[in-house]
């Protein structure tokens, strides 16, 4: 006989050998034993949960000449025709090549002829979400008055690709994915049965590549089995299946902790050339950062920032999907996130005081920020300071710089002359939503400062947005050479103009000789 693949080979054949689907297959079992058959069901899951092997077992427990607890009992005729095929009674079709709605009215011709041999007839249908939409309308009235020695079963890893029209008429069953006790428990049945030796480091590895699939980790093993020497071992695995090495994956994540980009460019060099999946390094790396956030529940402040490594990965594994040079864009994230200055903040000093050490700097960081926007535009910086002490290059005498030695620059305010030509100005640049804003405005000019005063609300929003801004301001640098800090005020309820000036140079700590508001 020739060879058989360990998928196939192990294919469940009962509903009790079926792994990690109990719920689903108790049900199943019940409606057998009550023979409360339904005409449609929907198997749905992630690939290699058991959906085509539960629905293959159903076709045989329903026609089972001798059913066992709602068991098939596999030695009947019935039984044993449908596991060979050597019946017209149960069809499997593959939807993925077989979707057209001319397959779908084959079905509705052959449905209204009676069984040969068994007592129903079954449709199997695999990756039934591949049907187009006009087959699935050719097998809506069938699923709505189906013959009642008929049973359709659509098997799916995406049911939300099914139409609702259908899944209403179906009983739908949810196949999850197996948890890896489960799988290990079956990969061992499975390499005792084979009488291979085997480390249950290797196993237990198998079952994590699996994802939840027992076909894959089946799979897997195959192909490790098909390599090993006397025993099967977790690096054997690793070879054959070209997993990153654990080791690298543990550098990668010390060298992001510790802020070393270089290091972690070079893991990353090594990964490649050696030939492994960049998305699955990203996967593994994730997973070890998950792995040390579980292990730090004490340290917040830590948690924090392996949080956001997470976060940024998470995204990372996206991006790699749609780039064309994933290289690239591995390392540059692994660069940003060694470079990360809130991260760096974070991990300086005592642990408990980092969150007050962070709000200090950002708080400081701000205040350098204001200060600067203020020497920028002219305007003084008060000081409570007295006396600062000064090395003389003379003597060791103390130079008086209070508050009161300090002057600022005073300005004289005039209502500018040439505003129609500012306006004419953006007017020719095709702004003229801008343009009209400007048209209910007033502007006044000093030596540091520029005030644009409006009354009309909607005005002033298209005045203060930062690209209008950008662009009055170089009008008046261009054409004017008038480079000043430029101001916006609201002057909604329509005061004084020279008092809204007044208000707006006192809170710029700007001095003044005299504002001129008189009309030109």
């Amino acid at each position: 006989m020739s060879y058989i693949s360990l998928y196939r080979k192990y294919r469940p054949s009962t509903f009790d050998t079926i792994v990690g689907q109990d719920s689903v297959t108790k049900i199943l079992k019940n409606q057998i034993k009550s023979d409360k058959i339904s005409h449609a069901y929907i198997f749905s899951g992630s690939r290699g949960t058991g959906k085509t092997s539960a629905a293959k077992v159903f076709s045989r427990a329903i026609n089972c000449l001798n059913p066992r607890d709602g068991e098939p009992c596999n030695e009947c005729e019935v039984c044993k025709n449908i596991l060979e095929g050597n019946t017209t009674d149960v069809i499997e079709m593959d939807a993925a090549s077989n979707n057209s709605v001319e397959n779908i009215r084959q079905i509705r011709q052959e449905v209204v002829y009676a069984t040969i041999d068994v007592k129903y007839r079954v449709y199997i249908i695999d990756e039934a979400h591949m049907l187009t939409t006009s087959a699935f309308n050719a097998l809506l009235k069938t699923l709505e008055e189906p013959p009642e020695n008929v049973v359709f079963i659509l098997a799916t890893t995406e049911q939300h690709k099914i139409p609702v029209t259908i899944l209403s008429r179906c009983l739908r069953f949810e196949f999850r994915r197996i948890s890896d006790d489960a799988i290990i428990k079956r990969l061992n049945y499975v390499l005792e049965q084979e009488n291979i030796k085997f480390e249950d480091e290797a196993i237990s590895y198998i079952a994590k590549l699996a994802d939840g699939g027992l076909r894959d980790a089946l799979s897997i093993l195959e192909r490790c089995i098909s390599e090993y020497s006397d025993i099967l071992k977790k690096s054997d695995v690793e070879r054959i299946v070209g997993a990153i090495n654990t080791d690298l994956v543990n550098n990668i994540a010390d060298s992001i902790i510790n802020f070393d980009a270089i290091k972690a460019v070079e893991y990353v060099d090594n990964v490649i050339q050696s030939g492994k999946d960049l998305r699955q390094l990203v996967s593994e790396v994730t997973e070890e950062f998950l792995n040390r956030l579980l292990k730090n529940n004490d340290k917040k402040d830590d948690n924090k920032r392996i949080i956001s490594i997470i976060d940024r990965l998470s995204k990372l594994d996206n991006d790699l999907r749609l780039s064309t040079n994933p290289e690239i864009v591995v390392k540059a994230c692994f660069v940003e996130l060694c470079n990360n200055v809130t991260s760096i903040i974070s991990n300086n000093g005592n642990n408990n005081d980092n969150s007050e050490l962070i709000s200090y700097m950002q708080n400081l960081n701000n205040k350098i920020i204001e200060l600067e926007n203020k020497i920028k535009s002219g305007v003084v910086v008060k000081s409570n300071a007295t006396k600062v002490p000064v090395k003389s290059k003379s003597d060791d005498a103390n130079i008086d710089v209070s508050p009161e030695k300090i002057t600022s620059q005073k300005s004289s305010f005039s209502k500018f002359a040439e505003f129609d030509g500012l306006k004419n100005a953006i007017a020719e640049k095709g702004k003229l939503k801008l343009y009209s804003a400007l048209a209910s405005s007033e502007l006044y000019i000093a030596d540091i400062l520029s005030v644009i005063i409006t009354n009309n609300s909607f005005a002033y929003n298209i005045l203060k947005s930062d690209d209008n801004a950008q662009i009055i301001s170089s009008v008046l640098s261009e054409k004017y050479g008038i480079n000043n800090r430029l101001l916006f005020e609201l002057n909604e309820k329509n005061e004084d103009t020279m008092s809204k000036l007044e208000q707006l140079l006192v809170e710029n700590n700007i001095e003044y000789t005299n504002i001129d508001c008189k009309k030109d």
